[in-house]
């Protein structure tokens, strides 16, 4: 045993000089399983206390619900920082539920004892099934831990409780039983090694607080300066943190595109981490060593996040958010998040669902320029409108009302860029190449043609005919119109020959809207 527990403080050493501190949380607990000794137990809080400090708990729900699959050694310590935040906030034990979860994805961890333990001193640990559960969580760690808060639990069972208080029992028993093992010399030498390096870095860390906080809220207040980041990059450099190297490699003009995959292969959960619950885990952009662009998380099974809680100052740095397939509840959420002050640098909104558009209550500064909308339904104009710094505007249609508001709004004067499509009807999507359209309308202020509409089914005709008319508004000075009927032969009961009729017939409907324009370019596939 001592070889094995000496090569794994020893790796846990080596990947702590390489400042990897989740690799070196990994080793320790390698250590744990074969020798469970205070001072290695001493070790992993320490050190994963320091390494997670400050970052957003994991939502117990959405734990609950996700699917099993690869985890990151974080994932348990903010789990559990979750789970015992909201058992002392509800004033009642972990539900079961989530503790068998606990055991079932992760294994046996020293810092599921402190939790557990603390679970058991609230109200309810003393029902049937809460007990058994608790007893079992105890008994698949394993000791040490102290049967302290286990006899008073004891004393507060009722007495016809029968089987499960003497299971209880065997727990209170295994935990007096332990008998520490004895480290030899060399093990004893290490452990202390590792504990002075961890606490090096930790007082080298705390002595810099101050300065390091000062200048994360220099680049949270003005994230285009980079001389801020420069700094830190210093001050972290200095640290050995990886997360200076990040700035330093981004803020180049020519950065080593392979030594920044490494770093955020390493290192890049924990740092998205900052950004808390509502991004989706390897989807971050980093540039000059922040954040730029996420992707919302979503699960296919519950709605998140489930309410809103107030996002970081992390957040700051974000400029695009993708949203995923959203249902209006998210959306809803996400509206509220952007009118927190942690999210006034947010440029650029995309896949955002047009039935929440309503939700886009941004405050008078918000730095929204492109928004991305799906599934409009001809509402919300007046909030898109009220965004100050508009001017790029994307979005999936059931018809042309929602072009024909916002063009009769103040956005035909601001707008830059607007386009929007209407998809095929579902019986006739089946039948067409993916992300094919019922029709196209882009609207490009720096175009040499600003207005080109695309009608890609004749049953649609109509639709464009009230679209060329309001846009208008946008410009006169050239119009293209595109006709793209040639998927129709292979799908339709049509032949070749029978399209021109079609395109002549839906030609004759638009002329009359088309004739508003100076210069019109008819465009047959």
């Amino acid at each position: 045993m001592s070889d094995t527990l000496e090569l794994h403080l020893e790796r846990a050493e080596a990947a702590l000089a390489r400042w990897e501190g989740d690799a070196a949380l990994g080793h320790l607990l390698e250590a744990w399983q074969e020798c469970r000794a205070e001072p290695i137990i001493a070790l992993i809080h320490r050190l994963s206390e320091f390494l997670y400090a400050g970052l957003p708990p994991l939502d117990s729900f959405v734990f609950e619900k996700s699917e099993e699959g690869a985890r990151h050694p974080m994932d348990l310590p903010l789990l559990l920082e979750g789970l015992l935040r909201n058992a002392t906030s509800d004033g009642l034990c972990i539900r079961l539920r989530v503790l068998d979860l606990l055991r079932r994805r992760f294994p046996a961890d020293p810092r599921m004892v402190p939790v557990v333990l603390a679970s058991t001193r609230l109200p309810d640990a003393e029902h049937v099934d809460n007990l058994r559960m608790h007893s079992s969580m105890l008994m698949y760690i394993g000791p040490p831990y102290d049967v302290e808060p286990l006899r008073e639990l004891k004393a507060r069972l009722p007495r016809d409780i029968g089987r499960e208080a003497a299971r209880l029992d065997k727990v209170i028993r295994m935990g007096e039983r332990w008998a520490p093992p004895v480290l030899s010399e060399p093990v004893q030498s290490r452990c202390e090694v590792l504990r002075q390096v961890v606490e090096a870095r930790i007082d080298r860390v705390s002595r810099s607080a101050a300065t390091r906080d000062a200048l994360l809220a220099r680049i949270h207040a003005a994230p285009a300066d980079d001389e801020p980041r420069r700094v830190l990059a210093d001050l972290l450099l200095g640290q050995g943190d990886p997360l200076g190297e990040l700035i330093s490699l981004q803020c180049e003009s020519e950065p080593d595109e392979a030594r920044i995959i490494r770093l955020l292969e390493v290192h890049g959960a924990r740092w998205e981490a900052a950004l808390g619950p509502y991004v989706e885990r390897g989807h971050t952009r980093f540039e000059r060593g922040f954040p730029v662009a996420v992707q919302a998380r979503h699960h296919p099974l519950v709605g998140f996040p489930l309410e809103f809680v107030e996002p970081g100052a992390a957040w700051s740095t974000v400029e695009e958010i993708r949203m995923g397939m959203s249902g209006l509840h998210e959306a809803m959420v996400w509206g509220l998040m952007l009118q927190s002050p942690a999210l006034r640098h947010v440029k650029a909104l995309a896949r955002f669902p047009g039935m929440a558009v309503e939700a886009l209550t941004a405050p008078g500064e918000s730095s929204l320029r492109r928004v991305e909308l799906t599934n409009t339904e001809g509402v919300g104009v007046e909030k898109l409108a009220a965004l100050p710094r508009l001017e790029w505007l994307k979005a999936t249609t059931d018809g042309p009302r929602f072009v024909v508001q916002c063009l009769e709004s103040s956005l035909a004067s601001r707008l830059e860029y607007f386009e929007a499509s209407r998809r095929p009807e579902p019986y006739d999507e089946h039948r067409r190449e993916p992300g094919s359209v019922a029709w196209r309308m882009v609207l490009d202020r720096g175009a040499e043609v600003p207005v080109s509409v695309t009608l890609e089914n004749p049953d649609d005709a109509e639709d464009l005919v009230a679209i060329l008319r309001i846009a208008t508004r946008f410009s006169t000075h050239a119009l293209r119109v595109s006709f793209r009927f040639g998927w129709m032969p292979a799908h339709e009961n049509i032949t070749a020959p029978e399209l021109a009729p079609l395109i002549a017939q839906s030609r004759a409907l638009l002329e009359e809207a088309a004739s508003a324009y100076a210069h019109v370019i008819w465009d047959v596939e």
